[in-house]
């Protein structure tokens, strides 16, 4: 990967890629371990990783599942006003139950993400709010049936050759996993959610700082969302900084009989960040991340191209990430995170 991924002017080294892999593999991973596992010291990790989160360029961000709290992740698609399609993009984006939100077509169509607390909230935006902007000339709403990629299951890579099966074993050996224990959220829950949603590596003194709770009690109910699968961490990144120039949304027309076989063979593959099968028309949504038209192309030709089942595919560039991963972005750095 880094010979395809380090692209001349970016800001960002090996050992930045490295640490991003590495946090991607196990997000509050200690520096320590991650300088073991990287071959560098625990000062130099923690110096790189400070760095990187002042400049913009990643963080770990806690989210909630929704399917571990009885919800259906949504997808929308709206096509809307040239002249307004920013401003409804922003004005999404600035909505907690939405995830990510992108600007495609040349502006404007909107591609989004919902990740609604209540069904309630979720029927008051696709059936009200939304249908009511009269900018949005129509609207496309689908629930992902199965995410074969991407919102904590099998987590994408920012590159699959920069640590190997051993090192990531060693990055997990620490980690919290999940144990199929049911957890359900709590009303005191909100303050110790909102500061890990900030910062994903958030210290358990921090935590308790935030909710006013001693520092074990505030670990215990960490561990107990966490192990539940309630709350799960995710890395935001600046795709620019790391040689991944060009994003697009994909729809594709995939025979039933063929879903799961598809939906695996995009997960597997290194430029693929989600992949779900859905509801509505076509049966399956990804979005990918390339270094170029070029490496589309190939993508599309040469790898969907050769997937049985796949009868048509929907390529739409996205022209502007105005929200990934919860966080708000600012030009190609992220700014303030959004909790959702």
């Amino acid at each position: 990967m880094p010979s395809r991924s380090m692209r001349k002017n970016t800001t960002v080294d090996e050992l930045d890629a490295g640490i991003m892999h590495g946090l991607q593999v196990a997000p509050r991973a200690p520096f320590a371990v991650l300088g073991e596992v990287l071959g560098v010291s625990e000062q130099t990790v923690a110096r790189r990783y400070r760095r990187l989160r002042s400049e913009g360029i990643l963080r770990v961000i806690g989210l909630l599942n929704p399917a571990q709290i009885g919800l259906t992740h949504w997808g929308l698609r709206l096509r809307c006003q040239p002249n307004a399609a920013a401003e409804i993009a922003q004005a999404l984006a600035r909505r907690d139950d939405i995830g990510w939100v992108a600007l495609l077509s040349g502006g404007s169509e909107i591609a989004a993400s919902v990740r609604a607390r209540t069904a309630a909230d979720r029927d008051r935006l696709l059936m009200e709010l939304l249908p009511r902007t009269a900018q949005v000339l129509s609207i496309d709403a689908f629930a992902y049936l199965h995410i074969f990629r991407g919102s904590s299951t099998r987590d994408w890579r920012v590159g699959s050759t920069l640590l190997n099966k051993e090192q990531e074993l060693l990055l997990q050996g620490g980690q919290i996993t999940v144990d199929g224990h049911e957890e359900m959220l709590r009303a005191d829950d909100e303050p110790l959610l909102r500061q890990v949603f900030r910062d994903g590596r958030a210290t358990f003194a921090t935590l308790a700082a935030a909710t006013g709770w001693s520092e074990s009690r505030a670990a215990r109910r960490f561990q107990q969302l966490v192990s539940s699968g309630v709350v799960y961490f995710d890395v935001d990144f600046s795709m620019a900084a790391f040689g991944l120039t060009l994003q697009a949304y994909l729809q594709l027309i995939v025979e039933p009989s063929r879903l799961s076989e598809v939906g695996e063979r995009l997960a597997g593959h290194d430029r693929v960040m989600f992949a779900a099968a859905t509801t509505g028309s076509t049966g399956m949504a990804a979005s990918v991340a390339c270094g170029g038209t070029e490496e589309l192309f190939r993508f599309v030709s040469d790898d969907i191209g050769q997937m049985p089942g796949v009868s048509q595919v929907q390529i739409s560039p996205i022209t502007r990430t105005v929200k990934q991963a919860g966080s708000l972005l600012d030009g190609d750095r992220l700014a303030t995170p959004v909790p959702f």
